[in-house]
């Protein structure tokens, strides 16, 4: 072999290795792009100001979406299973299903949830909502357009509220 096939044959080795990274980061960026949507979850809310006054306790929901594309947020809900095999197994069907018909006044649904943007929901916690996170596993549910659509949070045990008065 003669010295300038072995330098055609180094510079296409070179080359082959250079675009089979780029290739495969570009497959990267492909797969992970699109919106990463971060959800969390707070019990015992109560809203405070405005002209009457709320007696009510909320669970409230918050997003945000650190991804790099928009989504469109489609509903929220909860998710309660009665065993840990059921609730890591996500085929198996949730023993009870909930949606919230009216999360937020303020960015209604369907809302498009731009990059860097906070979507908040609330739900009203009530004796059954408290039951079910200490008895089994309650998830809240953020359902939204983008393929894989379904984020859900494990609320944590909420214990037994007994005095619902203003504090």
């Amino acid at each position: 072999m003669s010295t300038n096939e072995l330098w055609t044959l180094g510079i296409a080795a070179y080359a082959a290795i250079i675009s089979t990274f780029v290739f495969g980061w570009d497959a990267y960026k492909w797969f992970d792009s699109g919106p990463k949507i971060r959800l969390t979850s707070s019990t015992g809310i109560r809203l405070i100001g405005g002209y009457q006054v709320d007696p009510n306790i909320y669970v409230s929901a918050t997003a945000v979406n650190l991804g790099d594309r928009a989504t469109t947020i489609t509903n929220l809900g909860f998710l309660y299973y009665s065993s840990w095999f059921k609730a890591m197994m996500r085929r198996s069907g949730a023993d009870q299903a909930f949606v919230i018909a009216t999360p937020s006044q303020v960015q209604s649904i369907p809302f498009r949830f731009e990059p860097g943007a906070q979507w908040m929901g609330l739900a009203e916690q009530d004796e059954k909502l408290e039951r079910m996170s200490r008895d089994g596993y309650l998830f809240v549910v953020l359902y939204h357009s983008h393929r894989g659509g379904v984020v859900r949070h494990r609320v944590a045990p909420i214990p037994a509220t007994t005095d619902t008065s203003d504090a």
